[in-house]
């Protein structure tokens, strides 16, 4: 009679773990848009809002991201965006571009910049709330105001 109380205690020690188990993780999908168009290229990552429990991030292709295995709670989204960069410039080319620049007092232009949304821009670092099961989230990033 032990062993069968026993063996009772631990199945449902083990059916409940189980069930804490499948509900309490959400997978989040949607589109990332930067001034009204797709991000063909970059990175969306939740970080939790209290920073404790995992960091979760995952590719956006052609403005489409799908996470996983999010653990519920208030996330801050962090959007990244980045473009593909030509470094096949000649010598000469280097050269007229930091000379236009020393011209100008900016010598910012002289490499181009593969990330293609600039700090700051306007629904980036977003909260959500996260919730169990499946749920859509639609990003719309836009060039700060003033830039």
């Amino acid at each position: 009679m032990i062993l069968y109380k026993s063996f009772l205690l631990i199945a449902a020690a083990v059916l409940l773990s189980g069930l804490n188990g499948c509900g309490n993780s959400a997978t989040v999908s949607g589109t990332v848009t930067f001034d009204g168009r797709p991000i063909a290229n970059g990175q969306i990552t939740f970080v939790p809002e209290d920073r404790k429990g995992p960091v979760v991030g995952r590719p956006i292709t052609e403005g489409r991201y799908r996470v996983d295995k999010l653990t519920p709670g208030r996330k801050i989204v962090q959007i990244i965006g980045v473009k593909k960069i030509n470094f096949a410039q000649s010598h000469e080319e280097m050269a007229a571009a930091a000379k236009n620049a020393a011209k100008l007092g900016d010598s910012s232009g002289i490499i181009e910049r593969a990330d293609v949304i600039p700090p700051g821009a306007e629904g980036n670092n977003s909260v959500v709330e996260i919730v169990s099961g499946d749920q859509t989230f639609d990003f719309s990033i836009k060039t700060p105001e003033g830039k």
